[in-house]
């Protein structure tokens, strides 16, 4: 199906899991956002919070692997 993007997150606590589904245009559309995204001025925000600089990091990995 053309456009599929779902996702599901299940959580309790600490422990989250997030299972996403989508089809092949969804995913490299989203590998292009990764482009749009000034990840050094994203870090620079972050300094005072590592976890979500560690998020961040992340989530420009998981986005660079979907370009693959």
């Amino acid at each position: 199906m053309l456009g599929l993007f779902e996702y599901k997150l299940d959580g309790n606590g600490d422990a989250f899991s997030l299972d996403i589904k989508m089809d092949s245009v969804s995913a490299k559309a989203l590998a292009r956002v990764d482009r749009y995204i000034n990840w050094s001025d994203v870090l620079k925000l972050t300094e005072n919070d590592p976890e979500a600089a560690k998020a961040a990091e992340r989530l420009h990995t998981v986005l660079q692997h979907l370009g693959q």
